[in-house]
């Protein structure tokens, strides 16, 4: 497939090439992600593609260099749009001395371990992370929090804590290396995310916002649109992968490979213009209404990419399944990113606002 042709010097090509170049060896466990993100961080892109999704920022913009990362390496888009969503949630709800604070840092040089990356640690671990004193503005926290991407990689994260006002987030810092533990991921796919267990018990924590402001749409499950956007990255790394595969087996002239590809390519288009859409709807005005097209586009990308998945392994055959090629690590991180938890209730959630009687939901879907 083709790649996009711009019409002008492209600033971050060199970065996102050199990001691909190391997918593998992060993969293997050779190497950590450190070096992409100090890489993307260098060159501006990190930057960028956070200035574009924050709120009034250039969405489509935004979600191109999602995509364009994740193409690269999901991986890497993983941790990204971690960071670009705590960034957001601290631009939304800080204070305007966290607010300052969170961008300084961001812009800043990076410093002996890379540059200041946030994220965004949801799961609750065993046990689960609750307050453990509180005044006005800062917290000690207890517990844990698990499946958190980027740990050795994140040095700040905001941490959603139950409590009995409801979900209240936390700003922390997370760069003890001692409470993080990684020992239990041994997933096939997205393994150089580094995700694991971290040990939050006795941390100290700012405040961030006040109760429920996590959940406030269309920024929660609004927000969907950015980890499709580098989901839609990697078909289109897949595809990519395929017509590499169909030229060095001088299969062009067969009508069943070039078959094949063209409706592979087809899902890429159609997972990137529903993302497009979607990211317009919510975030140009920050409409509500926009959440559940934005969910059906989740549910799309992920339709899209798993007949991609599928389609891929039919045009490679075995080729796909070879564990030190690009295309068996891409298909197996792309397989996992899907995974997402709550499908059916997304898309159920979504039916059910453009069913309800008195909307213009129904028709909105297909302005």
């Amino acid at each position: 497939m083709a790649q996009e042709k711009l019409s002008f010097a492209d600033p971050f090509a060199d970065a996102l090439t050199a990001v691909a170049s190391r997918a593998g060896a992060a993969d293997r466990g050779e190497i950590t992600l450190a070096a992409d993100l100090a890489c993307l961080h260098d060159s501006g892109l990190l930057m960028q593609v956070v200035c574009d999704c924050l709120p009034d920022g250039n969405v489509l913009a935004g979600a191109t260099m999602l995509r364009r990362i994740g193409r690269a390496s999901l991986s890497v888009g993983r941790i990204v749009e971690g960071h670009v969503n705590a960034l957001r949630l601290i631009q939304l709800y800080g204070t305007s001395v966290q607010r300052q604070q969170a961008m300084v840092a961001a812009r800043g040089p990076a410093k002996d371990h890379g540059p200041t990356v946030f994220g965004v640690w949801g799961a609750d671990g065993k046990p689960p992370v609750r307050v453990a004193d509180m005044d006005t503005a800062t917290a000690t926290l207890s517990g844990a929090k698990q499946f958190c991407s980027g740990i050795g990689l994140v040095s700040r994260a905001v941490i959603p804590v139950t409590t009995c006002d409801g979900v209240q987030l936390f700003l922390a810092d997370v760069d003890e290396a001692a409470r993080g533990d990684v020992s239990g991921w041994t997933v096939s796919g997205m393994r150089a995310t580094a995700s694991g267990r971290y040990d939050l018990t006795g941390v100290g924590a700012q405040t961030l916002g006040d109760p429920d402001d996590y959940l406030r749409e269309p920024h929660f499950e609004g927000g969907i649109w950015r980890y499709c956007a580098v989901q839609c990255g990697g078909l289109e790394a897949l595809a990519e992968q395929a017509c590499q595969h169909i030229i060095a087996r001088g299969q062009s002239e067969d009508p069943h490979q070039r078959a094949r590809f063209a409706r592979l390519v087809a899902h890429a288009h159609t997972a990137r213009l529903w993302v497009d859409a979607s990211c317009k709807r919510v975030e140009q005005g920050w409409q509500a209404t926009g959440v559940p097209q934005v969910l059906l586009a989740r549910e799309a990308v992920e339709q899209a990419c798993q007949a991609g998945i599928a389609l891929t392994e039919r045009i490679m055959g075995t080729a796909a399944f070879n564990a030190e090629s690009d295309a068996d690590r891409i298909r197996r991180d792309l397989g996992f990113f899907l995974r997402q938890a709550n499908l059916d209730s997304k898309l159920d959630k979504a039916a059910e606002a453009l069913l309800a009687p008195g909307t213009a939901l129904m028709s909105e879907a297909f302005s």
